[in-house]
């Protein structure tokens, strides 16, 4: 059996806010170190994002020139990763992952490639990059998308081996939870789901695909799962957004897989109020 951390929206920042003190993403680390993970999905959103980021011109961000100011926030995220996380991890990149010439320089693409495939105790693990731009543009502009090399390899992996439980990381979701908030399905905030979606979910039920998990999605009701034609994508709350509440956190997760018995499950430790929970189990 294999218990898998899932570190989605780490959200480091770079001291702009006086509550940015880390704390919550300490909680979460100190969380999967407690539970003794094998190995930790970093799901995306390494840094954090400001509200005026749109209204500054990229590369002299408050002065400092070359990118310094988002090479601040990767080095914090990386050195936390490192110092802290007692687990093996792989990076997949969010939307905040940018600008892309900055964060590689942090998490290079030869130790962190953008999209993957790992086989692992008798299951299959699916990274996916869903933001494959260069990150040089307003945040208003995200188009969240899997390209086409990695639907050809969805289409592969299904094809020649749909017997084996395959489980799938991507940080902007690959369904639309309607059930969590009807503006999903309005279109209003498309950037909170993959747009080539129906594609993928298509691809993907040609094999024997148990869990999606996502995050991206950064209310406070966005804690859940959804099966679409027998896959289960699966979303918790954002681990942080620039909050002042001393009492918020989100979720961090981990899921067991136990490939010998056909049974994963899911469970999450809400760090706002220290206290954890199931959120999803199965079987194949």
């Amino acid at each position: 059996m294999r218990t898998i951390g899932l570190l989605y929206d780490l959200h480091v920042g770079s001291g702009r806010y006086e509550h940015e003190d880390e704390r919550v993403q300490r909680r979460a680390i100190d969380k999967l170190n407690e539970v003794g993970v094998d190995w930790t999905v970093v799901g995306g959103d390494l840094r954090l994002l400001s509200p005026w980021e749109e209204q500054t011109q990229w590369g002299a961000w408050h002065g400092r020139p070359d990118d310094a100011y988002y090479h601040s926030e990767f080095g914090r995220a990386k050195e936390l990763l490192d110092g802290r996380l007692e687990s093996d991890y792989y990076v997949i990149r969010g939307n905040n992952e940018r600008p892309l010439a900055a964060y590689r320089k942090h998490f290079p693409a030869e130790e962190f490639p953008p999209w993957f495939v790992l086989e692992d105790e008798g299951a299959r693990y699916v990274f996916l990059d869903s933001n494959p731009h260069e990150g040089y543009h307003p945040l208003a502009e995200i188009q969240n998308f899997l390209t086409s090399p990695q639907v050809s390899m969805l289409q592969r992996l299904m094809d020649d081996d749909p017997v084996t439980p395959t489980f799938v990381f991507c940080h902007a979701p690959l369904c639309k939870h309607t059930e969590l908030d009807e503006d999903w399905e309005t279109g209003s905030k498309p950037y909170f789901f993959v747009l080539n979606y129906p594609t993928i979910q298509r691809i993907l039920e040609r094999g024997n695909t148990v869990f999606v998990n996502s995050g991206h999605y950064y209310y406070d009701h966005g804690r859940g799962s959804k099966v679409v034609n027998g896959v289960e994508y699966v979303l918790a709350r954002h681990l942080s957004h620039m909050s002042e509440q001393a009492d918020y956190g989100g979720d961090v997760r981990w899921m067991t897989v136990d490939a010998d018995d056909r049974r994963a499950a899911i469970r999450y430790y809400d760090v706002g109020t220290d206290s954890e929970g199931l959120l999803t189990e199965t079987t194949w």
